[in-house]
């Protein structure tokens, strides 16, 4: 098994439909260097390789907002 790369989907349930295959084939998806695009779904186990105490800018956005949702106001304001 190789080391996957950042971003990588190591673990999915999701199965691509032979129509979905070739949409991404023949360049109906995001441009792509080699292989197929990945498209992130549900359930999805990603590669991300952070170190311990590390955040990525999404999941500190999402905890900022979930706050926030919950009242927690930011500093200075």
């Amino acid at each position: 098994m190789t080391v996957p790369d950042f971003g990588d989907i190591v673990e999915s349930n999701f199965i691509y439909s032979t129509e979905q295959r070739n949409k991404r084939k023949f360049g109906d998806s995001d441009i792509q260097i080699d292989g197929n695009p990945a498209v992130y779904h549900a359930g999805d186990v990603v590669n991300l390789p952070y170190g311990a105490g590390e955040r990525s800018t999404i999941e500190a956005i999402g905890l900022a907002w979930a706050a926030f949702a919950s009242g927690v106001l930011p500093s200075g304001l």
